[in-house]
């Protein structure tokens, strides 16, 4: 078992038994000596550019494409995407309505790449389903969380690209973000993040990269 799962028990071990001697119910916490597991945090590693293209060259169906290229311009969480219907892309001025967690609605911004294969997609369809994404086969029903997990699974596995799931197009994009400038807060907010520490979680930075910024910085 991995250090953070058995930290993870230990927390929850540790919450129950404060519990029961708090309510009077054991006279002696027998967690109150045992110390925190320390956990070594690891790096979540983003998509390279060369990863994105592998992934788009090895897609055999334009949505599967549109899909790749949405997620990573919009950085939008998966339950999110699959939940959007046509209607809510303006394709004039690049952006989608989502609703976040909690009901809360929120704009997603595509690039010029993004639209150009979400019209691809679209044009080549042939169902009146108004969900943004469906399946492949009939009766074209709209793409669920694990449809798009299978796919984006297999799709790496295909392209030869370690560890392809739709949050590491959220992790990608906010650590390209950032190392384009983008004030944090700000990036929070294409996320759909109440919180800056939960935006520091999802970025990605190297050492190439705190290199480079200490250089220009410096």
């Amino acid at each position: 078992m991995e250090d953070s799962s058995l930290e993870s028990y230990r927390l929850i071990y540790s919450s129950f038994f404060n519990w029961l001697y708090r309510e009077g119910l054991i006279t002696k916490n027998p967690m109150a000596n045992v110390g925190a597991i320390k956990v070594i945090k690891k790096i979540k590693k983003s998509f390279s550019d060369t990863d994105i293209e592998l992934l788009k060259l090895n897609g055999k169906d334009p949505r599967d494409i549109a899909i790749v290229t949405f997620l990573l311009a919009t950085a939008c969480r998966i339950s999110e995407v699959v939940n959007l219907n046509i209607d809510d892309v303006n394709f004039i001025s690049m952006e989608c309505t989502v609703h976040g967690k909690g009901g809360k609605e929120r704009r997603a911004y595509l690039d010029e790449q993004s639209v150009l294969f979400l019209k691809e997609y679209l044009l080549k369809r042939n169902d009146d389903n108004p969900a943004l994404f469906v399946s492949l086969r009939k009766p074209h029903k709209r793409l669920t969380d694990d449809g798009v997990r299978y796919m984006l699974r297999k799709l790496g596995i295909e392209a030869d690209v370690n560890h392809v799931h739709p949050h590491k197009f959220r992790r990608t994009k906010a650590t390209n973000l950032i190392k384009h400038g983008m004030p944090i807060q700000e990036v929070a907010a294409v996320l759909g993040h109440d919180k800056l520490d939960t935006t520091m979680m999802y970025i990605a930075m190297d050492d190439n990269t705190v290199k480079h910024d200490y250089q220009k910085f410096g």
